[in-house]
């Protein structure tokens, strides 16, 4: 009998994972996101933009609407971007993770139309967007980069001198924060690009 309840609870909890899987962040039937599938982009003349990415065009009848990706790594910058075909009806865009109902991030389109952030996480995240005015017509994009590759150390290599330590040192002091800034404002800049290389090539 015990083996039999054991059973039977495995097999609850394994259906109830593949339903939370197929409905992310919440098990409410009203809410209904769209994954969003990222597909490898290498592109010959922009190698800073290689990963993954996903552009979709959007024209909202409802209020709001709800986006999911999945895929992401804690150790490649993630790039959303929104843009509005009329800027003069903003929308609003906030990022989820785990629920619908706590924003990790939001914001609201600029008198341009455009909305974007950048940032890092692990697995899946959620995009919601409300739209005050309707319909509401818009490009939205994500881009996940590819993994750094990064080589390790070895313990049998040779010795660094303490010449060497103080310059590294040194040289590492602030620079990271500063690096990161400039990659993230190449990256941007690449994306830029690649989605309006793409955009001609759907026309």
């Amino acid at each position: 009998m015990y083996i039999k309840n054991q059973l039977l609870l495995i097999v609850v909890l394994f259906f109830i994972q593949q339903f939370a899987l197929a409905q992310p962040f919440t098990l409410e039937e009203k809410i209904k996101p769209v994954e969003l599938i990222l597909k490898a982009v290498n592109p010959a003349k922009l190698p800073k933009a290689k990963g993954r990415m996903n552009v979709t065009e959007v024209t909202q009848a409802e209020d709001t609407a709800y986006y999911f990706v999945q895929g992401a790594s804690i150790y490649s910058p993630v790039y959303v971007g929104l843009k509005l075909k009329d800027a003069a009806n903003p929308v609003k865009v906030s990022l989820h993770k785990m629920n619908w109902k706590n924003e990790n991030r939001s914001g609201s389109t600029d008198n341009q139309g455009r909305w974007a952030e950048h940032f890092k996480t692990e697995n899946d995240f959620g995009i919601r967007v409300i739209a005050p005015v309707k319909p509401s017509t818009y490009s939205l994009v994500v881009w996940v980069a590819d993994e750094p590759k990064m080589e390790l150390p070895t313990v049998f290599g040779d010795k660094v001198s303490e010449k060497d330590k103080t310059a590294v040192n040194s040289s590492g002091k602030g620079g990271s924060g500063k690096l990161l800034y400039i990659i993230i404002g190449v990256m941007a800049v690449a994306i830029a690009v690649l989605f309006i290389m793409l955009k001609k090539r759907k026309k």
